[in-house]
């Protein structure tokens, strides 16, 4: 970084890049170089053959541009690799360097023409009659063609590396970038206009204008490249680790020799008992008088001066909190080194020393968690149902699980659309291949007989673009009709999930006076309004616009009303009477956002329903909203689960984590990857400098972004509120508890816990192997469901025939597939590197990081 600026245009790359394109060159250049000096020393006989000067010629053409490609890039080489990413100053004989070698290259194309029409000339017809090992028509065919295959290869890679949107720092530059990808992964065309139904306001700018909007008030105060961003996040990995590493270092030696002394622990007691008491209070009290009393100017400016307090330490100390009464700091998320330094303690131990005394969940709260998980992992469908097993595994099971119902089924499914009500027309959507499987996925999953499965919403089938596909079913085991809501499967759920900006919740949570009418069920859902200086309560945009959408398809289709408010009508879709069951709204990830939303506002229908939200978007709404949700929400956050941990303040603070640590460290960036593809093992004294030495020109680039990142502009104060977003409702945490090195890979243990909200905001994002595995949905079913068997709690297996409803945790989660069998194990930053840049089942990498 910056970006290379070369005939007056910014490049998609940096000088430090430059060596990883040159020494490939470099090495083509010098082999032929040595072979044509061997050719021309040795082997050629001057004079065998006549009228051959205009081949010689070509050749020694070649033979110059050759070695002079050999001398320029080997000397970029040279420069590029010196100096860290912030040093620019170093690699300033880059640029000139490359107009150089672009002079040769030029030269080179010149004579690889004239060899090419040498080739196709007619030959003399002296090299038919003297064949030599120096052939002039051989060499100059093998020259010309293996020159212009590395030439092609030189062009593809100029054309990946040509920047079509060359302003970093602005918004429509960004629009624009984003709108290609849409276009190149053929995207709907949801993306390209209004993502709203009918409540969308008509004058906010498209999903992808809103979401460059964000990208652009990020990642507009430095230039960086595609290789800078990944390399800094790698860096603020190791960053990270060596923080947390002597932070537990530090933790181990207080504690001295011998069996853990949890005396250090005892001071937070009283402190920990008053959070969960006032939490407890809380929840006690109306959630609508507690959501309109403060003013959000107010609940603003004093969670920015908390945020902005908490800034700078963030940046330094990432994932440490202070302890209370100003004592050692303590790891939400405990580290695996405090068992190596300590064998003598067992793993439980070793985590306990780490962190306060946590509120140990309730058996009966872990086993509904482990029930209702399963719901919301069933609905994403066949795709993860298949993907969550084994090769061929998922295939045969959905297949020829329940007695072969996924071919039996068609038939009766057919016959009851035909029939169910001949003065309509039938919905043949639902005999589609794929909605089959979903709905045959959705029953093994839930392990519920095809009667329960009232209704399924299958992909862009809903009233407006913005519906998330859902199920209704009925859940025996529970007395409840539960609302599984699908979570993010495709791009267009991704631009719904960066759609965070602001907006106004007050009508949705507003009370009703006792004196108006009350509301009803078909009553027109809110519309979709940005918040205000005047709002109270606010949430996520796209989710909440996913929210809505999902609501006003229950109204359409009138099952839910039918179920629970209505009697049952014979012949029609609702044949069951549940009136007087509970409601249950669940999901995973963007559904465990929308989910949220959907409870907050059926509220006013269904006083009882709860909420399940299980692995929640951390940015969802504002804390009072959140505080509010603890009466009917529970969020369920697994180990260093990203998702949950990101916000717009978070997501800001690991780009001054990775800035700070990219102009800390010593190493270059070819360096640094290197290191990290191999398994490199850094040391904090050899990768990174004392902050108080980082000066010259990095230093200078640093004051340059601090300055630009905290001036304000329009795009910021919009976000402003968003930034104060924090997970919704009670939050039971899976901290997980770190075994031996040699443990980790087969025996992981995790202890349920209650925290609050704040203690997640305040840990943040932990890069880490474990960062999106721990976002799998199949993986937290499976670790729910075994902590649910192990406190003793009897799972409900209702009518599975197979009699197996479980997910085992399969050994490949524990490892990542770049690793050899047998071979040694490789260390954080190559599991991070290789999860950053594969996908599918790469993204589970090892957990033998601090």
């Amino acid at each position: 970084m910056p970006a290379l600026e070369m005939f007056g245009r910014r490049w998609a790359l940096a000088a430090d890049d430059v060596p990883v394109l040159a020494l490939p060159a470099a090495i083509f250049h010098a082999l032929w170089f040595i072979f044509l000096v061997v050719g021309f020393s040795a082997i050629q006989k001057p004079g065998s053959c006549a009228n051959t000067s205009s081949y010689e010629t070509c050749i020694i053409g070649l033979f110059i541009c050759f070695f002079l490609s050999t001398v320029l890039e080997s000397w970029l080489v040279r420069e590029g690799i010196k100096g860290s990413i912030f040093e620019t100053e170093k690699r300033k004989r880059v640029v000139p360097l490359l107009y150089a070698q672009v002079a040769v290259f030029i030269a080179e194309v010149a004579f690889l023409i004239f060899g090419t029409v040498l080739i196709f000339r007619k030959r003399p017809p002296c090299f038919d009659q003297h064949f030599t090992l120096w052939h002039s028509q051989g060499v100059i065919d093998v020259l010309v063609w293996t020159t212009w295959g590395v030439l092609i290869f030189m062009a593809g890679a100029v054309f990946v590396t040509y920047s079509f949107f060359p302003q970093y720092n602005s918004q429509k530059s960004w629009e624009r970038r984003c709108r290609c990808l849409a276009l190149c992964m053929c995207c709907s065309t949801r993306m390209a206009g209004n993502n709203g139904g009918p409540g969308t306001q008509a004058d906010q700018p498209d999903p992808l204008g809103r979401m460059s909007e964000l990208f652009a008030q990020v990642f507009e105060h430095v230039d960086m490249v595609t290789t800078d961003i990944l390399a800094t996040f790698l860096m603020a990995a190791a960053a990270q680790q060596c923080k947390r590493r002597a932070a537990v270092t530090k933790m181990v030696r207080q504690n001295g020799e011998g069996p853990l002394n949890l005396e250090a622990q005892t001071s937070q007691g009283p402190l920990l008992s008053a959070r969960l008491a006032s939490g407890r209070e809380l929840q006690q009290t109306s959630s609508s008088t507690r959501l309109l009393t403060p003013t959000s100017s107010s609940v603003s400016q004093a969670s920015h001066a908390s945020d902005a307090n908490h800034m700078e330490r963030h940046g330094k100390e990432a994932g440490l909190t202070q302890g209370s009464h100003g004592g050692p700091q303590h790891l939400l998320t405990p580290s695996g080194i405090a068992a190596e330094l300590k064998p003598d303690w067992t793993p439980q131990e070793a985590a306990q020393m780490q962190g306060p005394q946590y509120e140990e969940v309730d058996p009966h709260d872990l086993g509904e968690a482990a029930h209702f998980c399963r719901f919301a992992f069933a609905a994403y469908g066949y795709m993860l149902y298949i993907w969550s097993r084994p090769q061929m595994v998922g295939w045969c099971q959905l297949c020829c699980g329940r007695h072969c119902s996924c071919w039996t089924s068609p038939v009766r499914r057919y016959m009851q659309v035909m029939l169910s009500d001949r003065r309509k027309l039938p919905d043949l959507s639902e005999l589609k291949v794929t909605n089959h499987m979903n709905r045959e996925a959705i029953q093994q999953m839930t392990a519920l007989p095809d009667r329960d499965v009232v209704f399924v919403r299958f992909q862009n089938e809903g009233t407006s673009h913005s519906c998330l596909p859902y199920f209704i079913a009925i859940d025996e085991h529970s007395n409840s009709v539960v609302v599984s809501v699908r979570g993010t499967l495709s791009l267009e759920d991704c631009v719904t999930d960066f759609m965070c900006e602001p907006v106004d919740l007050d009508e949705w949570i507003q009370e009703v006076d006792s004196s108006q009418e009350p509301r009803s069920f078909q009553d027109r859902v809110p519309e979709v309004k940005p918040a205000t200086r005047e709002t109270k309560a606010s949430g996520h945009s796209g989710i909440l616009e996913s929210a809505k959408a999902v609501l006003e398809d229950l109204q359409s289709t009138g099952i839910l009303e039918g179920l629970l408010l209505n009697a049952p009508v014979r012949g029609s879709r609702v044949e069951r009477d549940c009136r007087g069951w509970g409601l249950v709204v669940t999901g995973h990830s963007l559904g465990a956002g929308a989910s949220v939303l959907i409870a907050l506002y059926l509220r006013n229908f269904f006083p009882k329903v709860k909420c399940w939200a299980f692995a929640p978007p951390g940015g969802l709404a504002d804390p009072h909203v959140a505080e509010a949700a603890q009466e009917f929400c529970t969020s369920v956050v697994l180990g260093k689960d990203w998702i949950p941990r990101l916000t717009v303040h978070s997501f800001e603070r690991l780009r001054d984590e990775m800035i700070m640590a990219a102009v800390r460290c010593k190493q270059s960036k070819v360096r640094f990857f290197w290191g990290a593809l191999f398994g490199k093992t850094w040391r904090e004294e050899d990768l990174f400098h004392p902050e108080a030495l980082v000066q010259g020109r990095a230093n200078h680039l640093l004051q340059q972004y601090k300055s630009s990142s905290q001036a304000g502009n329009p795009r910021r104060n919009r976000y402003e509120q968003s930034r104060n977003f924090v997970p919704p409702g009670r939050l039971m945490f899976l901290r997980p508890i770190k075994s031996a090195a040699k443990e980790r890979r087969s025996n992981r243990q995790y202890r349920p816990v209650w925290i609050t909200a704040q203690e997640l905001k305040r840990e943040g994002v932990l890069i880490s192997p474990r960062m999106m595995a721990d976002h799998m949905p199949d993986y937290l079913t499976a670790v729910l469901q075994r902590l649910a068997e192990k406190a003793g709690v009897e799972m409900h297996q209702g009518e599975n025939l197979n009699g197996d409803y479980t997910i085992d945790i399969p050994p490949s989660l524990a490892a990542s597939p770049f690793r050899g069998k047998g071979k040694r194990r490789s260390n954080d930053m190559q599991d991070i590197l290789s999860s950053s840049l594969a996908t599918g089942r790469a993204f589970t990498g090892s957990e033998n990081n601090p």
